[in-house]
């Protein structure tokens, strides 16, 4: 197997948002190999079946994902967001929307539906495994409708699984758990927690680059 290395973002594009005092954004196909190598391949080093169905739709149609670096961090609520999946929706009209479009297409080549963002300065300074927790957040706001019976549900015009934009499976405050305790999402996420991480240190190692000691 050839080894891999994790793409790290480009040093100009955080060097020119430096100089502009600005944030700027790229293109990271490099980015999007990567994690379909890895994630979204039966085999990979850190093969994810709760993925299974972006990888179904990216076999149908490439352009139904892509992924951008963004120079710095966004400000959402008062907090720092160091990666962004949103589908790729136009409100504006007329020039607006053509402005928004030939954007996309200057730099995929195509408009995709989905566009993961992922902040360059915290990918830079990241270890390996934060910066693959960070990816593996985004992919899970790409979500897929299910049944009662928890099957996948398959759009009757196009036979792919029917997908949508996820948000967040417990959206809790500190202060509300210490005034009520947790509730039943709160406790099957500590539940989880008690177990030991699908995702190993050998796994993102071999993914990564890095040389495992010992």
């Amino acid at each position: 197997m050839d080894k891999q290395f994790r793409p790290f973002p480009p040093t100009e594009l955080i060097d020119q948002a430096e100089q502009e005092e600005a944030i700027r954004l790229a293109p990271a196909p490099e980015l999007k190999e990567w994690v379909v190598k890895n994630w979204l391949t039966v085999g990979g080093e850190l093969h994810n079946p709760d993925h299974d169905h972006i990888a179904e739709l990216l076999h149908d149609n490439e352009e139904f994902l892509a992924f951008a670096w963004a120079s710095s961090a966004a400000v959402s609520k008062k907090r720092m967001v160091l990666g962004q999946c949103e589908k790729v929706m136009f409100n504006q009209g007329g020039w607006k929307k053509a402005r928004q479009e030939q954007q996309m297409r200057d730099w995929f080549g195509f408009v995709p539906q989905y566009l993961i963002t992922i902040d360059a300065t915290y990918c830079e300074q990241a270890n390996d495994r934060d910066f693959c927790r960070l990816i593996e957040h985004e992919l899970y706001h790409i979500g897929v409708e299910r049944d009662a019976d928890g099957e996948i549900i398959y759009s009757d015009h196009t036979g792919l699984p029917k997908h949508y934009l996820a948000g967040h499976d417990v959206e809790v405050f500190f202060g509300e758990i210490r005034q009520h305790g947790v509730d039943s999402s709160v406790q099957r996420l500590l539940d989880i927690a008690k177990n030991a991480p699908f995702a190993s240190e050998t796994n993102i190692a071999a993914c990564c680059g890095n040389c495992l000691v010992g």
